[in-house]
């Protein structure tokens, strides 16, 4: 799968040290680990003819803070 460069600023943000924007073992470890959940949690979801999703606030806050 591809990233767009926006979804690869946030995983930048989130998992890389602050003072050098470097991604340690750990981190990025977490942070595959993360993404893997996040596919296995979206393809388990009802999807529509074109491949999106629906979400209330609930079910989306659910995922995203779970």
């Amino acid at each position: 799968f591809h990233l767009n460069n926006q979804l690869t600023q946030i995983i930048v943000a989130r998992y890389s040290e602050v003072d050098n924007l470097t991604l340690d073992f750990d981190n990025f470890v977490s942070c595959l680990v993360r993404l893997e959940a996040v596919f296995k949690m979206f393809n388990s979801l009802p999807k529509d003819g074109d491949g999106l999703v629906e979400l209330g606030m609930l079910q989306w806050l659910t995922l995203v803070m779970g």
